[in-house]
Order: C-alpha cells, then sequence, then structure tokens
C-alpha cells in the first residue's frame, strides 16, 4: 500500500486549500498514478466536479486535456460504470489532435472502445488509435508496446519485435527517474508507461516466433 511522504501530502494540503484546478488535477494525478487508494474515492469525487465543467470547447486547453484523461482513468479503473465511461468517451474525443495530451488521450479512448469486451470492440479502431498515438508520441512505452502486441496478433511478427524494442528502449533510467517531480511520476505511471519494468516486454519479445 502507497505511503504518502511529505511531497503528497502537500499536493493534497494546497489542492484542497486552495481550490485551484491545476492543483486539485496534480493531487487526482497524484492518487492514480501512486495507487493511493485510501484517498481514490476522494480523488474520483474532486475529478468528477472539474468534468463538469469541462465541454468540447474546454476541452482545447491543458487543463482540459488533463481532466479529460484523469475522467477517464477513473471512469475506466475507479467508478466503472456505463456512464462514467461514456462521458470518458466524450470527454477524450474533444482533446483536440494537436494537443501534447492526445497520444495519451487515444490509448484512453482504447479503453473506452474495449469496455465491454475486446472481443466486443472495434478492433480496426483500436489499431487506428494506437498508430496515431505512436505516430506522435514514438518516445512513449504504452503505445509501442500495445501497437507490438497487436502486430503479433496480426501475425506481423517483425512489425511485432520492431515496435516492442522501441517501447522497451523508451523505459526511463535511473537517472532520469530521479528528475521527476511526484506529478510527473504519476503521470507516467498512468499514461505512458515510461517507469514499467521490462518484463513483461521481454516475455512478449521471448515468444514471438
Amino acid at each position: 500500500m502507497y505511503e504518502p511522504d511529505d511531497e503528497a501530502l502537500e499536493i493534497r494540503r494546497a489542492a484542497f486549500a486552495t481550490g485551484d484546478t491545476a492543483r486539485l488535477l496534480d493531487y487526482v494525478q497524484v492518487v492514480f498514478g501512486r495507487e493511493w487508494f485510501d484517498e481514490e474515492n476522494r480523488a474520483a469525487e474532486a475529478i468528477e466536479r472539474i468534468a463538469e465543467t469541462v465541454d468540447r470547447v474546454a476541452v482545447s486547453d491543458p487543463v482540459g486535456s488533463r481532466a479529460a484523461l484523469l475522467y477517464a482513468h477513473a471512469a475506466l479503473h475507479v467508478r466503472m460504470d456505463d456512464a462514467s465511461v461514456d462521458r470518458a468517451r466524450e470527454l477524450l474525443l474533444g482533446v483536440p489532435h494537436e494537443s501534447e495530451d492526445w497520444p495519451a488521450a487515444a490509448l484512453q479512448l482504447v479503453g473506452v472502445n474495449e469496455w465491454h469486451g475486446v472481443e466486443r470492440s472495434d478492433k480496426e479502431y483500436t489499431f487506428r488509435l494506437v498508430s496515431e498515438s505512436v505516430e506522435r508520441a514514438p518516445g512513449l512505452v504504452h503505445n509501442n508496446a500495445r501497437l507490438g502486441r497487436l502486430h503479433a496478433s496480426r501475425g506481423d511478427i517483425d512489425e511485432a519485435r520492431r515496435y516492442l524494442e522501441h517501447a522497451r528502449a523508451n523505459i526511463l533510467g535511473e537517472s532520469e527517474r530521479r528528475a521527476l517531480s511526484l506529478v510527473e511520476r504519476s503521470y507516467h505511471e498512468c499514461f505512458t508507461g515510461c517507469l514499467a519494468s521490462p518484463l513483461g516486454i521481454d516475455m512478449d519479445l521471448t515468444q514471438l516466433v
């Protein structure tokens, strides 16, 4: 279980003392990224209140885009009900493709697309979303790893190996990790995979034939 340090406790204090939206988003990000389970419902309630103020125009700004990502994470991993997932889809589709948050939003849309099961999802839509995410942000882990696995499922072994190797190479080293703030680390934990262990990718690579 996550034991919050002074940095996490200060982020929580500042969020609720000021009510500032950006600080509240930092708090929600830390709760979800560090799996601070004691705060999970409070964080979900906070992001739901923020999402009520976000519409398709407002979501084009950085705060709105962050809110869309975090709301989607809450919908898929905390609330886990159809109404929340439908609202997540609406918010994510409002994130502009030119936004730096679009690659992560595309992967969240994959989760929405597969909400009722992979077999019932639109597989071509998933492939297109993941491909777009990699094209826009080739330096991430989750999108490259997912694209590699999708290619493997199609029998495209060379492409699968290429993207899985890219994913592994994108995992951050110790010096890079130490330079991150708690909020930045939490973002990577939720959306990029850049702090992940390479073990899963290594296993996928060994299974390619």
